[in-house]
């Protein structure tokens, strides 16, 4: 009579997300899920690029496959041979590629897929919505608040995904972890940069985004950080030196000294915009207060590091299901009916006034970001929940 093994075998599961980067940070959520089950895993990771390299440095353990836009067809097979021996593939990506890759997958090797909802009906319905709405009446409630965060779909792929391979008694905590974005950052790390920001009080600020659209005005941002400035200095000790850390790409880094030139800052300033890859920023973001950010995926970063943030949104809303998650974190926006613009905030206003913007209140967004900074308030009543939304501001 055979002797049943006395540990479980591994489970090898594959992860198909390849973009973009804010969507691949909400997406470590799986990981952390599976983190937490008592059930030994082999994971392997389809992506590309620094999203990919994002992962894998988070991640040691986690295995990555690199597959391009331009690879042909005979390279997404002999991608899916890699992972012939695996139980399951979870797409995250839910395009033509990936649906080719899943069925490949299944067809040729027997591995079956879970694919997650992105929402994509409700959120053409909020934009058709908008579309007809315009600016005759306010912004509904309905679109500040998703019915489910993007990062909790893609984990309910994967409790699907185990629910059906695995047998009963090894489900515990399947339904019951609470699994969010996550991205693990080592105290072995060392660079210069980090040693500075281990020192005073840095507040770090994310000026761009992926589309100049979803970009706040710099003139906004430029009263936000005078006013959380001068709300520090009353608050603060009197030698508190508040430092500004900026970051982003290349283009960003002129905007931060564009940014830098109206506020006439005298305080310590680590411009590292262009100047890290996605994993150092998520380092240098650990060692900060609290972010300032567009809907941008830095301020998905700053939150998978355990930094809370303040991110304004424009021609996008939370309803799509990208608002910030942590208690401390809030998102910021305009009461305006014409939002959300596009599915993803390419489009031009077509109002041609940034109105959605230029209507938040500077002064709601820095009292948040001293909060972050200093602490509450002893007078400020705690941060609404996200059961009680508000069109100018929404907590995390």
């Amino acid at each position: 009579m055979l002797t049943p093994p006395s540990t479980a075998p591994t489970l090898r599961v594959a992860i198909y997300r390849t973009s973009s980067f804010g969507d691949v940070v909400l997406a470590t959520a799986c990981l952390n899920l599976l983190e937490q089950l008592a059930i030994p895993t082999e994971v392997t990771w389809i992506g590309r690029g620094a999203a990919l390299e994002l992962v894998k440095s988070a991640y040691p353990n986690v295995r990555g496959l690199e597959l391009q836009r331009t690879d042909r067809m005979s390279k997404v097979q002999k991608l899916a041979e890699q992972l012939s021996s695996y139980h399951l593939l979870i797409d995250l990506q839910g395009n033509i590629r990936s649906r080719y890759f899943a069925r490949h997958l299944k067809s040729a090797h027997g591995v079956p897929c879970f694919a997650s909802d992105k929402a994509q009906l409700a959120r053409s319905r909020l934009l058709v919505e908008a579309r007809m709405r315009g600016r005759r009446r306010p912004l509904p409630d309905r679109a500040l608040v998703a019915p489910r965060p993007q990062y909790e779909m893609a984990c309910d792929a994967l409790r699907r995904a185990l629910r059906h391979h695995l047998p009963v008694e090894m489900r515990d905590g399947i339904e019951t972890a609470r699994a969010r974005p996550r991205l693990p950052v080592p105290d072995t790390f060392d660079a210069p940069w980090r040693k500075e920001l281990k020192f005073g009080t840095w507040l770090a600020v994310a000026p761009g985004a992926a589309h100049p659209t979803k970009q706040a005005p710099l003139e906004l941002m430029r009263d936000i950080i005078l006013k959380a400035r001068a709300s520090a200095e009353r608050r603060g000790p009197d030698n508190l030196k508040l430092g500004l850390a900026f970051f982003g790409d290349e283009k960003d880094r002129q905007v931060a000294r564009e940014l830098l030139d109206q506020l006439a800052w005298t305080g310590p300033v680590l411009n590292l915009a262009g100047r890290l890859t996605l994993w150092e920023s998520a380092v240098a973001l650990r060692e900060t207060s609290g972010l300032l950010s567009n809907d941008s995926s830095l301020g998905h970063i700053a939150e998978a590091v355990d930094t809370p943030v303040a991110v304004l949104f424009g021609p996008t809303v939370e309803g799509f299901g990208f608002a910030p998650h942590m208690r401390e974190s809030r998102a910021f926006s305009g009461a305006v009916g014409c939002r959300p613009c596009s599915k993803h905030g390419k489009l031009d206003c077509r109002y041609g006034d940034k109105l959605c913007f230029n209507t938040l209140s500077p002064d709601d967004v820095a009292d948040h970001l001293v909060d972050l900074l200093l602490g509450p308030a002893p007078a400020r009543t705690s941060p609404r929940t996200a059961e009680t939304p508000s069109a100018r501001s929404l907590p995390g």
